[in-house]
């Protein structure tokens, strides 16, 4: 924004508008069409007598084009206003409007997937150090995990509807607060960097160390915003889907749900803690069974036993 919205802005969230924007009204055009004009879904009598309106003249703010930039799992628009003694915007101007979005996309895009193949490498360098990273974004979404992160999850420490969650809520909470703070200026507040402790009945504690990504300017078009290092206390269990899958060959995916049954999972529970379909982790389990030689999850289970105490 510039200088002169300054108090526009503050007049915005001093009186709430923030929490009843009207102009969500434009969302379903927008993913439709990229812009939208103000006029496409605010009739002239609303304009006239609408308080959020009313509120915006007190400023000399009139009409708006929205013009929105997407990409898979975001969206974020830019506003352009007129004064309130200009006309509306024109067909012409969204055309034109709608010229320079199609620039602004192939931009956004490339800036969003050189920023994911960034990702993809620190995944594999947390990988090669046996760290487990998960990623996140600014909305406290998963967006990449590594096979170290997953030999942690299980019944106390999930990955469920796309959001890092601990079985009891008052973790939870703090996990969705440090992520919260990476995205202000709190990122830096010194009480925030001891680790988020999640306890487990049946083994020692896993502790979550929450990073932000970069430095003091977040960016807006980046895959990640953070990164949630999980230091495992039980440090077999994070190397053990690793040696399963060298002395088995099997993939990374294959190998982590292998070590999770052998856990005691049922086939259901690792396909829902992994994120994926239960006909996938069927399909998965018919190439471990293919691979290890066996035949029925229960040797497959001894295997894997008496692997584990071939490497302690």
């Amino acid at each position: 924004m510039t200088d002169s919205l300054q108090p526009a802005l503050e007049g915005y969230f001093d009186g709430g508008w923030n929490k009843r924007e009207w102009r969500l009204r434009a969302l379903p055009l927008l993913a439709l069409q990229g812009t939208v004009l103000e006029q496409h879904y605010t009739t002239s009598e609303d304009f006239k007598k609408q308080e959020y309106y009313r509120a915006q003249s007190k400023y000399g703010i009139g009409r708006t084009c929205i013009i929105g930039l997407s990409n898979p799992s975001d969206l974020v628009c830019f506003t352009l206003h007129r004064r309130l003694d200009e006309d509306p915007f024109d067909v012409e101007d969204e055309r034109i409007f709608r010229a320079m979005r199609d620039r602004l996309m192939v931009s956004a895009s490339i800036m969003w997937n050189i920023a994911s193949q960034k990702i993809d490498g620190m995944v594999e360098a947390f990988q090669m150090a046996r760290m487990g990273a998960v990623f996140f974004n600014r909305f406290g979404r998963v967006t990449a995990t590594n096979a170290a992160a997953s030999a942690s999850l299980g019944r106390e420490l999930q990955i469920s509807q796309g959001e890092l969650r601990s079985r009891t809520h008052a973790e939870t909470v703090l996990i969705k607060t440090r992520m919260n703070a990476v995205l202000t200026e709190r990122w830096l507040d010194p009480s925030l960097a001891k680790p988020v402790v999640i306890q487990r009945d049946a083994a020692r504690p896993i502790l979550l160390r929450i990073q932000r990504l970069g430095g003091n300017l977040l960016d807006i078009f980046s895959h990640s915003v953070g990164v949630c290092l999980i230091e495992d206390l039980d440090q077999s269990k994070i190397s053990e889907p690793e040696n399963v899958a060298e002395t088995f060959g099997l993939t990374k995916s294959q190998a982590m749900l292998a070590s999770m049954l052998a856990d005691g999972m049922s086939l259901r529970e690792a396909a829902e803690l992994r994120s994926v379909s239960y006909e996938t982790a069927r399909s998965h389990l018919r190439s471990i069974f293919a691979k290890t030689g066996t035949g029925r999850q229960s040797e497959l289970v001894a295997l894997i036993a008496r692997l584990r105490q071939t490497a302690s």
